[in-house]
């Protein structure tokens, strides 16, 4: 396969790959307040190197590994002292990007990315005419609700993907030969299901409003109920609806003044962290190998029961963040062809 964009599932060998990048810690060298300085920059340094440890884990399996930008640095301080807060990281180009076959379907024109998507040329498709394009079809649409397997293509028309988006996404990027379902998971697809190979797949509890014995007839599920998040909450609060608590740095105290510049700084950055499963948020490197974020003994024995080890790369803050291995990640090539699995 010489195709320089070319994936069709989740699990075929992985050659190519974007992994997201945070915020450098000198971005917020302006902040006074130095305790919330402080413990900032500490997340962004350590998500910076367990991002970096995750490139490393996966030039260790030969893919390529591509990095987007960052913006320049006096346009982000404007916005974030004058603009209404800071705008997104590079962190999860899972949301804005996916491949589907040999195409590009850039879902969400972030301009980090830019340099990256040039490099395949007339592989790219890109509907928006400029980085913020009113008048855009995909404009709200999340590139996370869709799932590729094989010849099967399941979108989820919920929360970030209405049926018109997903109608002009089957005219303009796949062809007849896919079969195209519908899932509903409420927008949150690679927190709620993932194939690890054909036949083996990691649900979660946010999978009620799929039929999964329907549409993987006599594949084997592996149903995570509790997330690693909750062993996570014993050692300090994180913001969540039911009960607001405090952003928690490792190893410092949660302050007020911490809490509130981020409530009212940095709420693109944040979501609703305890409605995500971020054992199941993993990246297939290939059927024998799997990285995940997290010790999960019941998803650890699932995947050695079907021969697949599985691989920590530490994400630190995935709970500040509110991303998985799976978001921070956007597969470009992968070895194999459209097959039919279901």
């Amino acid at each position: 396969m010489n195709n320089i964009v070319n994936s069709y599932t989740s699990w075929q060998p992985l050659e190519e790959v974007i992994v997201g990048c945070a915020y450098t810690p000198d971005y917020f060298d302006f902040i006074d307040n130095a305790q919330v300085r402080n413990q900032l920059q500490q997340i962004l340094a350590e998500t910076d190197e367990d991002l970096d440890n995750l490139v490393k884990t996966i030039e260790r399996f030969g893919a390529v590994v591509r990095r987007p930008d960052l913006p320049n640095k006096d346009s982000f301080i404007w916005h974030q002292t004058e603009g209404g807060g800071a705008p997104l990281p590079p962190l999860t180009p899972r949301d804005w990007q996916i491949t589907l076959g040999d195409k590009l379907l850039r879902v969400l024109a972030m301009p980090e990315l830019d340099n990256i998507c040039k490099q395949y040329g007339d592989a790219v498709v890109n509907p928006h005419k400029s980085s913020w394009d009113s008048d855009c079809i995909l404009n709200g649409a999340s590139a996370s609700c869709i799932v590729r397997v094989g010849r099967d293509v399941f979108f989820d028309n919920s929360d970030f993907l209405r049926p018109d988006q997903t109608r002009w996404i089957v005219d303009n990027v796949l062809g007849s030969e896919y079969r195209i379902h519908e899932a509903i998971t409420d927008g949150h697809g690679d927190a709620v299901f993932a194939i690890l190979k054909p036949g083996v797949l990691l649900s979660s509890k946010h999978d009620v409003n799929l039929n999964l014995a329907a549409d993987f007839p006599g594949w084997d599920v592996c149903k995570i109920w509790d997330s690693s998040i909750w062993a996570a909450m014993e050692v300090g609060k994180f913001k969540y609806e039911q009960s607001p608590g405090a952003w928690y740095v490792q190893g410092q105290t949660p302050t007020p003044e911490f809490t509130d510049f981020v409530d009212t700084y940095l709420t693109k950055w944040t979501g609703f962290v305890a409605e995500t499963v971020f054992d199941v948020n993993c990246l297939v490197l290939d059927e024998s190998h799997v990285i995940f974020s997290a010790y999960n003994k019941e998803v650890f024995d699932y995947c050695r029961k079907h021969r697949i080890e599985p691989i920590i790369s530490e994400l630190r803050h995935s709970y500040f963040w509110d991303g998985g291995i799976s978001c921070c990640t956007q597969d470009i090539r992968r070895r194999g062809g459209l097959e039919t699995y279901l």
